[in-house]
């Protein structure tokens, strides 16, 4: 049997025939060249097989019945036979020296779980900025150890531009398959509370957003969120004193805020007082939050 590969890149996909080539490309591309490219298949219903199937040995495709992203990576990882985990969307593009720059940073580190880096926007500056994590708090960011509240606050990593020891994935348990959409959040925060984590100030991928995101739903995206913080906190009670209190129940209540004005604009009026009740709860002297409690008391009689 051949030596294996330095890097797994492992790859979920479902229904993203239109865009799964121009990604393959942007691996098949790459400076670093002692990777494998597996390719999880999550029981799409378009034409991704024959898509896929036009490069050969270059990549191992593996089908699977729908069961999430989660479940995918997981899959896709069991499967894998390089030391160090790249997990890519199946929309998005690496630059040329996305592998390149992270497993020469892996092989001089090798105790850390993660590596990870900046990410540029596909169609230009978003958010009045060009990289997903802004320039100065990059450069910040990457003269010292990443540390919980790095990443608590605002959810800065991208699995697409990380590198993850695939020891230490398996070592805490891999992707948590009952998640959609803040899989990447729960994970990076348990490897964070196990392993090392450095950054690095490059951009190493771009980010495609469109309607087929599935971050974009937002009920989801925000419930998630909330059970991932409940969920660190409770498995890690550590954390409590590695972030101040202040700082989880802004984050929560934050949260709770805009679940509950989402609700409302879908007229869901007793979900919405409920999730803003809990907003009030974390943050009781925050002004907003307690003129909307009244605003909508009023607005219903």
């Amino acid at each position: 049997m051949a030596n294996p590969p330095a890097v797994s890149v492992v790859i979920a996909t479902y229904n993203r025939a239109h865009l799964i080539a121009e990604t393959l490309d942007s691996v098949l591309g790459q400076s670093f060249r002692n990777f494998e490219i597996i390719l999880v298949d999550d029981g799409s219903t378009d034409n991704t097989r024959e898509v896929v199937r036009r490069y050969g040995t270059h990549v191992q495709y593996v089908c699977q019945n729908n069961r999430g992203p989660s479940a995918a990576r997981n899959r896709g990882v069991r499967q894998a036979r390089g030391d160090w985990i790249s997990i890519q969307d199946s929309d998005d593009l690496g630059a040329p020296n996305h592998l390149s720059v992270l497993h020469a940073f892996a092989a001089a580190h090798p105790t850390v779980g993660m590596i990870f880096a900046n990410g540029a926007y596909l169609g230009g500056a978003e958010h009045k900025r060009k990289t997903i994590i802004p320039e100065v708090k990059s450069r910040l960011l990457a003269q010292r150890a990443v540390e919980l509240h790095d990443i608590f606050d605002k959810s800065i990593v991208r699995l697409q531009a990380a590198l993850i020891s695939k020891a230490a994935y398996e070592a805490v348990g891999g992707h948590d398959e009952s998640l959609r959409i803040c899989m990447d959040l729960d994970l990076s925060f348990r490897l964070l509370m196990n392993f090392p984590i450095a950054y690095i100030d490059e951009v190493v991928f771009s980010y495609r957003k469109h309607d087929g995101n599935i971050g974009r739903n937002e009920e989801l995206r925000l419930t998630e969120n909330i059970r991932v913080i409940e969920k660190l906190l409770h498995d890690y009670p550590q954390a409590n004193n590695m972030i101040s209190r202040q700082q989880i129940a802004r984050r929560l209540a934050y949260r709770y805020y805009r679940l509950a004005k989402g609700r409302w604009q879908r007229r869901q009026h007793a979900d919405a007082r409920q999730a803003l009740l809990q907003a009030v709860a974390l943050c009781p002297v925050n002004v907003k939050y307690r003129l909307y409690q009244m605003r909508w008391a009023l607005s219903l009689g």
